[in-house]
């Protein structure tokens, strides 16, 4: 037996448009029950008000609940839903879908694409951004990476972590209960999640060793993981993780593959991740998506010059998606990329990031 791991992509007109899932389920070539991860670019806003995050969210929820026969609750134990605020600039609203299922078939010589999902307990507000996070999210990333059946560390090129943000609602509860948040900044709050999931991320697949200082977390930028990205996000208060390799069991007949971006105009990064997977010239029908994770530079600077991304009235996560999103689509030649930008830690180098791609092989 062995795992046949499926990825495809659809356009999306609003972020309740189902159409492109419901065409697929009704075609009869996709079992709703197969169906492990979702990634979506919603034209939201991206902060802590971006209620099209939730509204997908539900959406999707619902209506693979409703085709596979289960409980929506159900339904959230088994699938990963990664609702990415922000389309700014060219990055066209999209989702793409992760299945896998088992069949009766040898797998070949080279090792193919798996992904499977993992979720942590629901956090408590004051537990967001520290060490409790970190540690719950390299739980579920080793357990993603088991149920995957990826062999190391070296077998994984994304994971993909939806986690939560404080409101002023969950920091009151926090208040009422006498503990402390990280932050009472409810959109700096995003930067600390994404950070320490992206911390465990690095002890999950063993850039970090596990006995690591806690003082570094959201604080020392040269920790970091090389193949992951997070999330943060209002409608859930647990984290959600989706890991992706290429696994020996796999009979896929697709490949993932990545690199890291040194920065937000890393575009020969881009090119290296692509080449990760033997793509060497674009555009080409082979990719199915490039997912980039892109950090605004802590000191302001790309490349030694001065940006005005950290001072800038508006919040400097939305002209770095646009910047991230143009660069990846300029490469690739396809606007609908996933790209996500914005202040935080540990998602590659400082003021960088990561670019993975997934495509047939």
């Amino acid at each position: 037996m062995s795992w046949d791991c499926e990825v495809f992509k659809f356009p999306m007109a609003s972020p309740d448009d189902m159409s492109g899932l419901e065409s697929r389920l009704a075609q009869g070539g996709l079992d709703a029950q197969d169906i492990v991860g979702i990634i979506a670019k919603t034209e939201g806003n991206g902060r802590v008000n971006d209620f099209s995050r939730p509204l997908a969210h539900r959406c999707f929820r619902d209506t693979i609940a409703r085709w596979a026969k289960l409980a929506p609750a159900q339904t959230e134990r088994q699938v990963a839903f990664v609702m990415s605020g922000g389309c700014e600039g060219i990055i066209s609203p999209h989702a793409t879908v992760f299945t896998r299922r088992r069949v009766d078939r040898a797998p070949g010589p080279s090792k193919r694409f798996s992904v499977a999902m993992s979720s942590t307990r629901e956090l408590l507000p004051e537990e967001l951004g520290g060490e409790v996070q970190v540690r719950l999210v390299a739980d579920a990333v080793r357990q993603a990476m088991a149920s995957a059946e990826l062999d190391s560390a070296n077998d994984v090129h994304y994971v993909q972590v939806k986690c939560p943000l404080l409101t002023t609602e969950r920091i009151n509860a926090a208040k009422q209960r006498g503990r402390r948040v990280v932050t009472e900044d409810t959109t700096r709050s995003l930067g600390f999640s994404n950070g320490a999931s992206a911390f465990g991320i690095a002890v999950g697949l063993g850039e970090v060793k596990p006995d690591f200082d806690p003082r570094a977390i959201c604080s020392d930028a040269s920790v970091y993981t090389t193949r992951g990205a997070a999330s943060a996000g209002i409608e859930l208060m647990n984290c959600q993780v989706l890991v992706m390799g290429n696994s020996a069991s796999s009979v896929s007949e697709y490949l993932i593959g990545h690199h890291r971006l040194e920065d937000l105009i890393d575009a020969d990064g881009v090119r290296a991740a692509l080449r990760s997977v033997g793509v060497t010239e674009t555009p080409t029908s082979r990719i199915v998506n490039v997912f980039a994770k892109g950090q605004v530079p802590l000191d302001g600077l790309v490349r030694g010059w001065r940006t005005t991304l950290l001072t800038d009235s508006d919040l400097n996560t939305r002209p770095a998606r646009a910047v991230l999103g143009t660069l990846v689509a300029s490469v690739v030649g396809d606007p609908a990329i996933y790209a996500s930008a914005g202040w935080g830690y540990h998602q590659g180098p400082t003021g960088g990031g990561v670019a993975a791609v997934i495509a047939r092989a």
